[in-house]
């Protein structure tokens, strides 16, 4: 794995081997710790069922060569109190797709971001429709990026050559903006004030025919931020990559790399994979924990949470909360999977039973769920 953490990268790369891909990430929670958000832009979007399929159809049977852009994406998750209010997750051709090789810049259909060097904040714009969920949202929202100490050389934390690359671009931010939620009948206006993080991944080969397993988590405080990562091969030879990183504002507390890893506590649902409910990294310098305390999204393949975190560093202790995911890409080969994954996908030129059944049936449990929460306080007002 390959470290940057300058906005110089934080550029499109345009990759274009069959089976690289390259996404935008940026999550925030509000001050309350009422609502928080994911958003992520894809060029060769790496969990697409159509994109793994060609590939692993071109690889085996010399059929025709995925090219990455054939697959772009856009996916957003806005939660409330733990809960999941939209997920969605839209893929389509290269036409839909816009970036920028000399800034940061990144559109798929009305939905973009890009930063603003003289305010020095990364800006999004959101704009989009659920059909089968009678759904819109709109928003504007505004990063405003906490820079940190640029003499703290993150790159040379880097492991091994690796065909993968992680911009640590922005990882503490203040953010600030608005969100306009049509849900069919009303439209639910959030004013949205927080921290924010984000960063860029990008690799040349798949991630399924490379990684193992993958974690990944952040968390922020009134004046510190957290990031922690950690992979595992498939090619035992290759070194595990794993990573800490501790700020005080401007300044690194923290910046631990080859850190020992150890997993406890293997959990998993029906159709998940196990993972840790507890993954502990350590140094000579550094004792960290990351306990898994709510599942937010599940797949086959993937879960995100809420999580605790407890950090020894130099005999101080340190405890946060803050979001935290892992993947296991290896299970997206299954063909049992892949039309899993479809249930949550909706291709542009693709029509999917899966994605019409499972947004019928979340249309139905949300209707349900309305009326139960009306019946519920007309009873307490009769009361």
């Amino acid at each position: 794995m390959q470290i940057s953490a300058s906005l110089k990268e934080d550029v499109w790369h345009n990759l274009r081997d069959a089976g690289s891909y390259e996404w935008w990430y940026f999550d925030a929670q509000d001050e309350s710790e009422t609502y928080s958000f994911v958003a992520i832009w894809y060029s060769g979007f790496p969990f697409s069922p159509y994109y793994l399929k060609r590939y692993n159809d071109w690889q085996k049977h010399g059929s025709e060569q995925p090219f990455p852009l054939e697959h772009a994406a856009f996916s957003f998750n806005f939660y409330e109190n733990g809960k999941e209010v939209i997920n969605f997750i839209k893929e389509g051709d290269a036409p839909l797709f816009a970036a920028s090789t000399k800034a940061p810049f990144a559109r798929f259909e009305k939905n973009e971001f890009f930063y603003d060097h003289a305010h020095n904040r990364f800006t999004l714009r959101l704009d989009f429709d659920m059909p089968l969920r009678r759904k819109t949202v709109k928003a504007e929202l505004h990063f405003s990026v906490r820079p940190i100490d640029s003499s703290v050389d993150l790159a040379s934390l880097s492991s091994g050559a690796g065909a993968h690359s992680w911009v640590l671009a922005s990882p503490s931010n203040s953010v600030a903006g608005d969100f306009e939620i049509f849900d069919g009948s009303k439209t639910e206006r959030v004013s949205f004030n927080g921290r924010g993080y984000h960063d860029h991944n990008f690799g040349r080969v798949p991630m399924s025919a490379d990684i193992h397993s993958w974690y990944w988590g952040r968390a922020h405080s009134r004046d510190l931020d957290l990031v922690y990562y950690t992979i595992s091969y498939k090619d035992q030879a290759k070194e595990p990559f794993s990573f800490l990183l501790l700020t005080r504002q401007d300044r690194v507390l923290a910046a631990e790399h080859r850190l020992n890893t150890v997993e406890r506590a293997q959990a998993g649902l029906l159709f998940t994979p196990r993972y840790a409910t507890r993954l502990c990294l350590s140094n000579a310098r550094v004792h960290f924990a990351a306990e898994q305390v709510k599942i937010l999204d599940t797949g086959p393949f993937y879960l995100r949470f809420n999580s605790e975190f407890d950090l020894l560093l130099d005999g101080a202790c340190f405890q946060m909360s803050g979001i935290s995911e892992f993947l296991h890409p290896e299970r997206i080969n299954s063909s049992l999977v892949l039309n899993l994954i479809k249930s949550k996908i909706w291709r542009e030129d693709e029509w999917s039973v899966m994605y019409t059944l499972y947004n019928f049936f979340n249309r139905l449990w949300e209707l349900g769920t309305k009326r139960n929460e009306l019946a519920v306080r007309q009873a307490s007002v009769h009361k």
